[in-house]
């Protein structure tokens, strides 16, 4: 399933964020008239009557900090930072508030990096934010690290800090936990977010995922069955259900699931290749081999459909038409060192040595280190000095 961080809508802390009892002091009926239409989310009129308040009070900051808003919200990041700029010039005392604003703006942006320095710069003034350390957790996650995103939502946690759902911390810090390979620490958390929030399906989908890594097939099940009694329509539990039942050699129950999922989703085409490779671990060979050739058929653009094929043939030793598809994978993909490895084990199984060196220094050459040790073997010194 792909990966879903629950986030929240765009400048949701704004409207209190910048407030302070000087600009209040200034407000005019014109100003006060296009908070409301902020409020109403009629954002390009109060845009209007904020421009024309900063003509005759250009002092005024709080003017600039609503500005800014408008501009947020109708996709002028680039507006709405500078107006926050100058807010941040009138207005000393909170300058530094504009960062956690210029966040926001970063995050529509996916500028994820700058978010990161912008809410560090804010939290550094408000330590005890659970908000933002929530949104900076929420981006180191999203640029993969996952360490300082773990933290973040443990700051939470451990300070018990407010302005956020504590179901969503968990949730986040299990997503991190799981990217980690710490699936007994990421169980726990997804456990946490179960009881919080049960008919949260996502909770059980990534409880299930967990207990899958950890080699719990029965436990999954259960929790994928939760998912899926939760929104039939959840064709990553199918799925990966289906993946479970194929590890505890439940192949009927499999290929009833990666079937459901095919017809939820007729492109998933993962689901095409499981059961094909369900159908071959049934033994039944004949059916597995219609099973790859629609799979081929339907997505003859995917270099691994030619190499599954490839394999699945390679075990009948049926090398001819193994050979072909390792062709047609290389060709979809002349960096897939595994497919050169593959068709140089044939070539040595149908004692072509010269061809099958020359297989292994692409494989070797596109990255696969097994070749190295066979080349050695297989082809002298010679063929590794070449490459």
């Amino acid at each position: 399933m792909t990966t879903c961080i629950l986030t929240r809508p765009i400048l949701a802390l704004v409207a209190g964020i910048l407030v302070s009892s000087t600009c209040l002091a200034q407000n005019t009926p014109q100003i006060q008239a296009a908070q409301h239409l902020l409020d109403k989310g009629e954002y390009m009129q109060a845009l209007v009557k904020l421009d024309s308040a900063a003509l005759m009070t250009p002092e005024n900051a709080q003017i600039f900090a609503l500005q800014g808003q408008a501009k947020a919200n109708l996709g002028d990041c680039t507006g709405a930072i500078e107006s926050w700029d100058q807010y941040g010039a009138l207005d000393k005392d909170n300058s530094w508030k504009v960062d956690g604003l210029k966040a926001d703006c970063y995050i529509q942006q996916g500028h994820h990096e700058e978010a990161i320095d912008a809410i560090s710069k804010y939290l550094v003034h408000d330590p005890y934010n659970g908000h933002f350390y929530l949104m900076r957790g929420h981006e180191y996650y999203l640029t993969s690290k996952y360490a300082r995103a773990v933290q973040d939502f443990t700051t939470i946690i451990d300070r018990k800090l407010q302005g956020y759902n504590t179901f969503e911390v968990f949730y986040k810090r299990g997503l991190a936990y799981g990217e980690f390979g710490m699936n007994k620490e990421a169980l726990a958390d997804f456990d946490k977010v179960v009881k919080l929030y049960p008919q949260f399906s996502y909770g059980y989908f990534y409880r299930g995922s967990s207990y899958w890594h950890l080699g719990e097939y029965d436990k999954a099940i259960v929790d994928y069955s939760t998912a899926i009694h939760l929104d039939s329509k959840d064709l990553h539990s199918y799925f990966n259900r289906g993946l479970c039942y194929q590890s505890e050699k439940n192949y009927d129950k499999a290929l009833a699931d990666f079937s459901k999922v095919i017809q939820l989703d007729p492109n998933f085409d993962e689901a095409y290749n499981q059961v094909a490779m369900t159908t071959y671990y049934k033994g039944n060979w004949t059916e597995a081999e219609k099973s790859f050739n629609e799979y081929i058929n339907k997505f003859s653009g995917l270099s691994h459909a030619y190499y599954n094929r490839g394999m699945f043939y390679n075990e009948r030793k049926d090398y001819k038409k193994a050979l072909l598809d390792f062709d047609y994978c290389i060709q979809l993909n002349p960096k897939d060192g595994e497919a050169y490895f593959q068709k140089a084990l044939i070539q040595l199984e149908m004692q072509n040595q010269a061809e099958a060196c020359e297989s292994l220094k692409q494989a070797l050459k596109a990255g696969n280190t097994e070749a190295k040790q066979l080349i050695k073997k297989t082809c002298g010194t010679a063929g590794i000095e070449s490459n």
